[in-house]
């Protein structure tokens, strides 16, 4: 998704706190929930990264993407608010399968939002976002297999207060957020925050314009109905409006907490731009401008309304009991260009509707001397359905699949399906590719047409439907041994029933246990420094396959990690930093059907992978913060099975995992007369990435650069009020955030941009 926002000075772990509070003579401590309770960082036998909500509020961070730029060894992919990727240490969750539970869970106010389709939160009046590194079956559940995801908004106060921001950009984007505080009463206080984004987008679109393959005026849509090929086209924008209330009751020994949200996207489409079939007198770059042959109908559309409410009762000083319950309802359409050409090779439409809705409660024990802990239960359900529409020329599609064939036994060795692992040089695969697209236009460059065929066949809907219900009971405690170690224990035990109905007729069934457990040490060294090993078992679950073959369930996905840290904080210096290792068994691997646009999911062998993660940060003056984060990562797909077999992705590096990724910032203000300027730097690095795990050749994208700067002004160091100049992408770097896609699986892969260049002006205003 197109990043609108500055997305400066963004740091890991308790860096947060230093640049949420810019006139600090030294590092504030920094508290987070991640173990179910108030817990300073230094305490936390885990490795996590803490972005604190002033930061965010500060740099106006508004998508979850923006915040991988600088955390270590993860990656965000928000291109798309159906579809957001999330890859932590090398293991990437992007799996369209609406019966696949992810691997990165996402939890926005203790609720899992871990859906697809729900996950792509925008990020506004937000306390903190924590993200965990790691399994983490104890503390965020079945889905969070390699890592989680937290975000906690800002609860109603005591003080009345308000806040506005307006800005405007460079590609005439517009954004607003309001947030108002009221305490009604003693014991009542109410919160409202708000949030609108728009922007056109950056790649033009020149479908079915005078220059185009389609100039016939109008499109015909997933009904078959003629629809006008008019309207505004272009790629890779922004649409969001979001509003959140929230009600905080405090009584005697309770506090309740009732939140009603709802969040509208109308996105324009994604520019999933073909490398091989051009615009009509353009070029295959991913960078020009694209011909997408769905043209107005390329967009997403998603209604997002959800209700939680949560509950905690003090029994007395050492017992609590805390209860949670929520319900989800997402509504989301998206068209898309599979083949992303002018051609209509393949187009699709799809539709989810989904409800989700759970509930859990737990019982928190502290006895404020050597052992803490909570023992609870939880249980959720997702419905969801799918349907998936198809819509080819039947003459242009018919001939691409018959020529496709004869390459195919033709070259044995050089295949054009991204998902299969080959030798083949990329110069072969072009040249094979090349001669295929050449054969979809006639001797006058038009598109290939063939006498008694319709312009346009629609196949589908295919149907996909799924329920997944999961139960489970947790516990976990910690306790001191001495008053410089600290043992943490716990256990989740899940049971879930996992129902699928394919193409309205195939069913399948299964139902699975796992028990799960998590192991630390947390050791302070002095009063400075803290060291923690962390062991934990990771599952993702079983997949239900049903189709015309019968019923498939894959292996479940096992993972042991063990990671070995050390946390530094005094004065006006913090450091963490940790080693890890990953074994994998039974690594699930996900297609995508390109005629039926079927997610299947196989297990392709075993995996492992290790790495460094650090960062450091320096306050040398209360106007002076540097920062400075690093990720070294190894991740590849082992040799060989468990058992001994070779697998085709064998040796292969994960897809989204840099080798090495890092950043380094610098926030300097300065006081000019009675005028405060405040000016922040950062640069952030990414070394070579593949999009496939299949490392197919072309589909990568060279390690480079990014620079965002900032600068903003107040009339004094206490103005209610600022003004901010900004530039993100500085100095307008061209880079891939996605390559392959649907189109690749066919055998000509599409690619995605990075944003380019965006300048803008914000004003700022407590009130």
């Amino acid at each position: 998704m197109a990043k609108v926002s500055c997305k400066v000075a963004l740091v890991s772990a308790v860096v947060s706190s230093v640049l949420s509070t810019a006139h600090a003579q030294e590092i504030e401590e920094v508290v987070v929930t991640a173990q179910k309770r108030e817990q300073s960082i230094m305490e936390v036998p885990a490795t996590m990264d803490v972005i604190s909500g002033a930061f965010l509020e500060r740099t106006n961070t508004l998508e979850l993407d923006d915040l991988s730029r600088v955390l270590p060894n993860v990656v965000i992919q928000e291109q798309a608010v159906s579809l957001p990727s999330f890859n932590v240490r090398g293991i990437t969750d992007d799996t369209s399968s609406i019966s696949t539970t992810p691997r990165i869970s996402v939890y926005q106010d203790g609720i899992d939002i871990s859906k697809k389709t729900v996950a792509s939160a925008a990020l506004f009046d937000v306390a903190r976002v924590e993200v965990l590194k790691g399994p983490q079956p104890t503390l965020f559940g079945a889905a969070a297999a390699n890592g989680a995801v937290s975000i906690i908004s800002n609860l109603p106060s005591d003080q009345q207060e308000g806040k506005l921001k307006l800005g405007y950009n460079s590609e005439q984007g517009t954004e607003l957020q309001v947030m108002f505080n009221q305490p009604l009463n003693d014991q009542h206080s109410f919160r409202v925050a708000a949030l609108y984004r728009e922007m056109d987008g950056v790649v033009k679109n020149n479908a079915c314009g005078d220059n185009a393959y389609n100039t016939s005026g109008y499109v015909i849509n997933h009904l078959g109905e003629e629809v006008p090929c008019t309207g505004n086209n272009d790629l890779n924008g922004v649409s969001v409006q979001a509003i959140r209330a929230t009600l905080r009751s405090e009584f005697d020994k309770l506090e309740v907490i009732t939140r009603v949200a709802y969040e509208y996207n109308d996105q324009p489409g994604i520019s999933f731009k073909s490398g091989s079939v051009a615009p009509k007198d353009g070029d295959t770059s991913p960078y020009s401008n694209a011909e997408l042959g769905l043209g107005p109908l390329l967009g997403i559309e998603r209604t997002l309304a959800s209700f939680d409410i949560a509950a905690t009762y003090e029994l007395n000083k050492e017992v609590s009991i805390s209860a949670d319950a929520y319900y989800k309802d997402v509504d989301l359409q998206e068209g898309f260009d599979a083949d992303g050409s002018g051609l209509r090779i393949q187009d699709a439409y799809f539709e989810n509707d989904a409800k989700l809705k759970g509930a859990s409660a737990r019982i928190l024990y502290d006895n404020q001397k050597d052992f803490a802990g909570f023992i609870g239960v939880s249980t959720s359900n997702d419905e969801s359905v799918l349907p998936y529409y198809v819509m080819v020329d039947p003459s242009v599609r018919g001939t691409f699949d018959a020529v496709l064939a004869n390459l195919e036994a033709a070259f044995p060795n050089i295949p054009l399906n991204q998902n299969v692992a080959t030798d083949a040089s990329l110069a072969d695969i072009e040249s094979l590719r090349n001669n295929l697209v050449s054969f979809l236009f006639d001797e006058n460059g038009n598109p290939v047409s063939i006498d008694g065929l319709p312009e346009n066949l629609t196949q589908g809907p295919f149907v996909f439907e799924a329920e997944i219900d999961i139960n489970s009971i947790v516990a976990e405690g910690t306790y001191d041994i001495t008053n410089d170690l600290s043992l943490t224990a716990g256990v989740r035990y899940l049971d879930e029933k996992r129902f699928t109905r394919n193409f309205g007729a195939f069913e399948g069934e299964g139902n699975f246990t796992a028990t799960l457990p998590r192991f630390a040490l947390n050791y302070a060294l002095n009063n400075d420094w803290t060291t923690y090993f962390n062991y934990a078992q990771g599952r993702r679950s079983p997949v239900v396959n049903s189709g015309a073959g019968g019923v498939d369930i894959t292996k479940a996905e096992i993972v042991d990690s063990f990671d070995v840290g050390a946390k530094y904080q005094a004065g006006k210096i913090t450091f963490t930093g940790a080693l890890f290792t990953y074994s994998y068994q039974d690594y699930q691997q996900s297609f995508t059907d390109p005629n039926t646009l079927q997610s299947i999911t196989v297990t392709v062998g075993d995996s492992r992978m290790s790495g460094l993660e650090a960062t450091l940060n320096y306050m040398p003056s209360s106007t002076l913060m540097m920062t400075a984060s690093l990720g070294l990562l190894d991740a590849k797909f082992a040799d060989e099975t468990s058992s001994g077999e070779a697998f085709e992705y064998a040796g292969n590096r994960f897809r989204l995992a840099p080798e090495v990724s890092g950043a380094f910032n610098i926030n300097k203000i300065f006081n000019i007369n009675e005028w405060e300027l405040e000016a922040d730097w950062l640069m952030s690095y990414q070394s070579e990435v593949f999009f496939e795990s299949s490392n197919y050749p072309g589909l990568s994208q060279d390690a480079y650069w990014l620079v965002d700067a900032s600068v903003k002004i107040k009339p004094s160091a206490t103005s209610s009020y600022s003004v901010e100049l900004y530039a993100d992408n500085l100095f307008d770097e061209e880079f891939l955030i996605d390559a392959g896609n649907t189109g690749g699986g066919l055998g000509i892969p599409t690619f995605v941009r990075g944003m380019p260049q965006i300048y803008g002006l914000r004003f700022n205003l407590d009130f």
